[in-house]
């Protein structure tokens, strides 16, 4: 499981393939996983932390779907910076597919970690990749890559382990905690906590404790807690200590306390005279505790969906309440809109949102909750109607219309079929003049 909630990779090392030679890449990741293994204390495997493509050639006009997948599902880019990397078309095509998605809370400068091993040509870089922070690995000679494993190559790649360790644990950082509670040690037990860690954790929330092992420490316990916005706990076979910790949560959690009692399972004499003193205790005390007792994991799920509404920080929001402008597409398109949000704010820095949320796997009334949140923010809405189903997105337009009516809004169009799409629909906007207009008049400030 990757470090960062949400994603299946927490690097994508990006590179062109002559850049490999003699293994170059392939040593740098390689040392580069046990470095940032040693710094955060947890293994940083090729298969669920680093994704890196051993790749022998680049054939034209087939780059494999398996790589769009793998860059929109990890959380920093590793650009292999270097003038064949500059103009390689899957080069490009992985940065097109990583910056469609990030990782929640993030903005693109959160995100990306090049390094330099040849001499390029700065004029091909945009901006973003100016201004980020660059580790060189080029030798004395200013032309060639230092040599793998040489003690200069060796302390370049700590330092940059240490920079990248910093990164995900912001990032990291960037996702509410969420308490999950401790379990029989059945093996079905086990597996119900270890499937809701996963399913929370695609969420993009992380879990607490890190280690099993702390919830037998009641300090460690109530620290965590304390720093969570929901808990989970789990009914059926508990021992004494798992029922200490719900008594803790109630007192000390700021969002709601859970308590699962799966269908199936049976309490025990201790669990059920424990219970019904502790349910007696909270009519006078209160607290913010929901017992779901006799269900399956689903609603567990779909329970945990709607309170994580209200404590999850919107993407970017930084205390601000409106935005100039909210794009509005389906995942289809959120590598689109990222694009033209860049292009936008080439010519006029602007507040944008973009809904990053259609896919991080929401349940259908947390979505809906989202769109509403995500609509009454904006002071222009711009519909994005490019590869995102039409009848989709006029639902989301009907939304806006009926919540908030005065908000100006507009369709853009985009391939594929864009010809046929402005014969259809003239009076919609297709190009970037006609978007920053938009903004213009959005704002009030052109007629």
């Amino acid at each position: 499981m990757a470090y960062i909630p949400g994603c299946r990779y927490d690097l994508f090392i990006s590179y062109a393939n002559e850049n490999n030679r003699e293994g170059w890449v392939e040593q740098f990741e390689k040392v580069l996983r046990e470095e940032l293994g040693d710094l955060l204390g947890r293994q940083f495997s090729s298969t669920t932390s680093v994704f890196f493509d051993r790749r022998e050639v680049e054939l034209p006009g087939s780059f494999p779907e398996k790589l769009v997948a793998a860059a929109r599902e990890s959380a920093i880019l590793v650009p292999v910076l270097s003038r064949s990397y500059l103009t390689s078309a899957w080069c490009d095509n992985e940065r097109t597919a990583f910056f469609s998605k990030l990782p929640h809370g993030s903005k693109d400068a959160d995100c990306l970690a090049p390094i330099l091993i040849r001499p390029i040509d700065e004029s091909g870089l945009n901006q973003l990749y100016r201004d980020a922070q660059r580790m060189s690995f080029l030798s004395a000679d200013g032309q060639t890559p230092l040599e793998p494993s040489s003690p200069a190559w060796l302390t370049k790649v700590r330092a940059f382990a240490g920079q990248l360790a910093k990164a995900l644990q912001k990032l990291r950082r960037n996702c509410k905690p969420v308490f999950l509670g401790k379990t029989a040690q059945t093996s079905q037990a086990q597996a119900l906590r270890s499937w809701c860690r996963t399913e929370v954790e695609c969420r993009h929330f992380r879990t607490l404790p890190e280690s099993l092992l702390a919830l037998d420490d009641p300090a460690s316990i109530q620290g965590n807690l304390q720093e969570a916005g929901v808990a989970i706990h789990f009914l059926g076979n508990a021992d004494a200590a798992a029922m200490e910790a719900i008594e803790t949560s109630v007192a000390v959690c700021s969002g709601t306390t859970i308590l699962y009692q799966p269908w199936g399972a049976h309490l025990d004499a201790n669990e059920q005279l424990w219970l019904d003193s502790f349910e007696r205790q909270l009519e006078s005390t209160g607290g913010q505790y929901q017992r779901l007792a006799g269900k399956n994991d689903w609603e567990l799920l779909a329970l945990f969906d709607e309170i994580a509404t209200q404590i999850r920080p919107e993407p970017h929001a930084s205390g601000a309440a409106h935005v100039e402008l909210a794009l509005v597409c389906e995942e289809p398109d959120l590598g689109s809109i990222q694009q033209l949000n860049r292009d936008i704010q080439t010519q006029r820095p602007t507040g944008i949102a973009l809904p990053e949320f259609v896919g991080s796997g929401l349940r259908a009334l947390a979505l809906m909750r989202k769109w509403s949140d995500y609509i009454s923010r904006a002071e222009g809405l711009l519909f994005y109607y490019g590869a995102s189903e039409r009848k989709r997105l006029e639902l989301i337009w009907q939304k806006a219309t009926e919540e908030k009516p005065t908000v100006r809004r507009d369709w853009f169009l985009a391939p594929p079929a864009l010809e046929h799409k402005k014969l259809q629909h003239p009076d919609a906007l297709w190009e970037l003049d006609q978007v920053i207009q938009f903004i213009e008049r959005a704002r009030g400030t052109t007629p």
